[in-house]
């Protein structure tokens, strides 16, 4: 049997300022138009609801056909950051409450995987779960984006979770000194290990941006009108790291399309990221809020989108020990610098996974590979 590969790429500046929900989990990504979305020749707007569920949509009015100018569309989620997002800015974890324990493994993979042996409700983990535990925990040190990006999505759209923390109303309400709310968000961050929510991201990252701006646009469209909808997270990746961010609106006019997100390193503020035929431009990002912000940008391959889908546990394990197959190796790396690109790995047959002359190869049947959203405290 084929031994498996897991492999988890901790690169130092990996965004400190890091780390949606509704149709069944898709094996694959959404599919792709390759057009952009018909525009109106009109400028005129109207504000009406589509139903209980959607919130305002502009509803563009046809002019006659003397009247040449392409106005803007928009399709978004009832999500905004000033309400939807916390409050309080990106920090670092690791360490109780804001840390992954034994027990928060067993909720991740259940205890066939995690646990040796169970009595009176008490696990005692297998080796590779306390390594897994002390690898991830080190890892949330510079910044818990991840599960504070995933955290807020989920929290706005499920009102009975959220008033369950503090007896709120909104995730702005949400004050940060409180020990059940720093273990979900830390519970999320992790969820960023999993098998599931690797191939998923992968296999967006392998797209273009135009066309991960297109699929939110469709999912946000179809939100709006009350159909079901996938909601997904951002990741974005650049010399200078890894950050990850929720996306709520895309507008476009064909050519230019933007994308408004919730960034955790500035909390309750709007910000977007430009993307068109060229590639993406962020042009407000930071690693994490003590860092000066600058433009961020790249092409296929340095953003990607995971549906909230994926990251429903409990979650296949692949380097825990199994009675029916051999388990698999889960390899963490730490960098530095423009280091975290040149990572290669390669068998004893010469299948590579990591970058090669600039471009990603993953020829190792059954690994899977990402670089964990984390932050520049991780450097070895």
């Amino acid at each position: 049997m084929t031994r498996r590969l897991w492999l988890a790429v901790l690169t130092a500046l990996l965004a400190a300022s890091c780390g949606g929900k509704a149709a069944a989990p898709a094996e694959t990504p959404l599919a792709v138009t390759t057009t952009a979305p018909e525009l109106a020749q009109s400028v005129p707007t109207t504000s009406v609801l589509t139903g209980t569920e959607a919130p305002p949509v502009a509803v563009t009015t046809t002019l006659p056909e003397s009247t040449p100018e392409v106005v803007a569309v928009a399709a978004s989620l009832r999500y905004t950051p000033d309400r939807d997002g916390f409050s309080f800015e990106n920090f670092g974890g690791g360490e109780a409450p804001a840390e992954l324990t034994v027990n928060m493994a067993r909720r991740f993979y259940g205890d066939e995987q995690v646990c040796s042996s169970v009595v009176d409700n008490q696990c005692t983990p297998y080796p590779v779960i306390l390594q897994l535990i002390q690898q991830a925990n080190r890892s949330m040190r510079g910044g818990l984006c991840e599960g504070l990006t995933v955290l807020s999505l989920r929290l706005a759209n499920d009102p009975a979770t959220l008033a369950s923390f503090q007896n709120v109303e909104a995730v702005a309400s949400l004050v940060k000194a409180d020990p059940a709310l720093l273990s979900e968000i830390a519970y999320w961050y992790v969820t960023q290990f999993a098998t599931e929510v690797q191939e998923q991201a992968s296999a967006f990252l392998e797209l273009s941006p135009l066309a991960l701006a297109r699929i939110l646009y469709e999912d946000f469209a179809a939100a709006e009108a009350g159909e079901p909808s996938v909601g997904y997270t951002v990741g974005i990746y650049s010399e200078h790291g890894g950050h990850a961010v929720t996306p709520y609106k895309v507008t476009t006019d064909g050519d230019r399309w933007r994308v408004y997100i919730y960034d955790s390193n500035w909390p309750t503020s709007e910000r977007w990221i430009d993307v068109d035929d060229t590639g993406w431009t962020y042009a407000l990002a930071a690693t994490n809020p003590t860092e000066a912000s600058e433009a961020w940008g790249g092409g296929v391959g340095t953003m990607e989108l995971t549906p909230m889908t994926s990251r429903s546990g409990p979650f296949t394990c692949g380097f825990c020990p199994t009675e029916d197959e051999e388990a698999g190796t889960m390899l963490t790396v730490a960098a530095s610098g423009d280091k975290q690109m040149s990572i290669q790995v390669e068998t004893e047959d010469g299948d590579r996974l990591g970058y090669y002359d600039g471009e990603f190869v993953n020829e190792i049947e059954g690994s899977t590979y990402r670089y964990l959203i984390s932050g520049p405290t991780t450097a070895d």
